[in-house]
């Protein structure tokens, strides 16, 4: 899988920029807030549809305009294609998505042969966050195996919705009659129906990524730090997820989980019945709370060292350990399900590993993986990294050619604002 070129106009701080790529290592540099990750969330946009850093599109747009513009050229499973994706700002943001001047369905997956894996600084909040970033993280992997996830989860987040819609309904009026407990019935089977779908699509994919990323958590501890994981399917403590996820060894027993081999071999059924009771057991609170307090959309995940819950006991190197074997499974099981490897982007990352930990990540990236890397210095960098690398200077939204970047890349003015 190769990118050769990203097009972006009047995206976050581009007003107009094109970038070329080789097909190894490509280096950006700049102070930050110049628009290095822009950049790579551009790719993340043409490749899953989403941006983990806007909450709605109208913050991709470019202040003072009304449409932004991403295109993205690439080869991948003997495919030469080149996505665009237009965001126009009205009274409602709109799409509209092309590959080679087709137009595809809004809404859906329209790069299905582009596939990134990215590692970034933040990715330590899978450990240090709420359960929403481990959430995230695993549908993201799933959507990566299973195309379809993709359409499962739109479906299950706007049900979800709609059942919320019906239990603040419920808490105004004071009462629930029979015709409104009928209604909140149908949602609760369609919740538990396409909810036990997502469950079985993630513990699927954590089962395949586990024991690699045990492998390579042995591997970097020198075989001092056994793996661990559990799937939190019943969560009796409320989950906010903007609280943060540190969680005692007392907290962890209030919590019900089920053996990742348990919910595999468990049929669908019974997990959609399992799903079911949590609703009932919990409709009340529901009401008072106004929110679907059961389902995937409240599960997590927990890891453990040596049977220590890592987001209370890891320590902070022990922490990076962890969620870079977690990002190396991922990259693995990605590669070998693709058959070729995907694109890897390297947000600001490099500089919070050790030279060993970096030495584990260019295992895999020796491979012939196509990388992009955003950086403010190249100081720390491994040699291997730097040799035959492309690097290009980004500066207040604006891409300098390698001639201008060479010549000038020490220059302090072109690193500030």
């Amino acid at each position: 899988m190769r990118v050769s070129r990203v097009v972006v106009k009047n995206f976050r701080n581009y007003k107009d920029a094109a970038l070329d790529l080789s097909d190894g290592r490509n280096i950006l540099i700049g102070e930050n807030a110049q628009g290095k990750t822009n950049l790579l969330e551009a790719i993340e946009l043409i490749a899953c549809g989403r941006s983990d850093r806007a909450s709605n599109d109208r913050e991709l747009v470019l202040r003072g305009e009304s449409e932004a513009l991403i295109e993205v050229s690439y080869h991948s499973a003997g495919y030469s294609e080149t996505a665009s994706l237009i965001l126009t700002a009205g009274d409602r943001m709109s799409r509209k998505a092309k590959i080679n001047g087709v137009s595809q369905p809004a809404g859906k997956k329209f790069a299905a042969r582009l596939t990134t894996v990215s590692f970034k600084a933040s990715d330590l909040n899978l450990l240090r966050g709420g359960p929403k970033f481990r959430r995230d993280w695993l549908d993201q992997l799933v959507c990566k195996l299973k195309n379809s996830h993709i359409d499962l989860t739109a479906r299950y987040d706007k049900i979800v919705q709609q059942r919320n819609k019906l239990l603040k309904t419920f808490f105004e009026k004071g009462s629930v009659g029979p015709s409104g407990l009928d209604e909140l019935r149908v949602w609760d089977r369609q919740l538990a129906q396409y909810g036990s779908q997502i469950i079985k699509h993630r513990v699927h994919a954590l089962a395949l990524a586990l024991p690699l990323a045990e492998d390579y958590q042995a591997s970097i501890s020198g075989n001092r730090e056994k793996l661990t994981a559990q799937y939190i399917f019943k969560q009796v403590e409320s989950d906010t997820d903007s609280q943060s996820s540190s969680m005692s060894v007392e907290r962890a027993s209030e919590k019900e989980s089920l053996g990742i081999d348990e919910l595999k071999l468990m049929p669908l059924e019974d997990l959609a019945q399992l799903l079911l009771a949590q609703l009932k057991s919990r409709r009340q609170e529901e009401i008072v709370r106004k929110q679907s307090l059961s389902g995937p959309h409240r599960d997590d995940v927990s890891f453990a060292l040596n049977d220590f819950v890592a987001s209370s006991y890891a320590s902070q190197g022990q922490q990076r350990s962890l969620v870079l074997a977690l990002k190396l499974a991922e990259l693995k099981l990605v590669s070998d399900r693709l058959e070729e490897p995907p694109l890897l982007l390297l947000d600001d990352v490099l500089a919070e590993l050790d030279l060993s930990r970096q030495g584990m990540l260019m295992q895999l990236v020796e491979t012939g993986m196509q990388t992009l890397i955003t950086t403010t210095d190249l100081d720390g960098f491994r040699s291997e990294w730097l040799n035959g690398a492309k690097v290009v200077a980004v500066h207040a939204g604006q891409i300098l050619s390698d001639k201008v970047n060479q010549e000038k890349l020490a220059d302090p003015g072109l690193q500030s604002d």
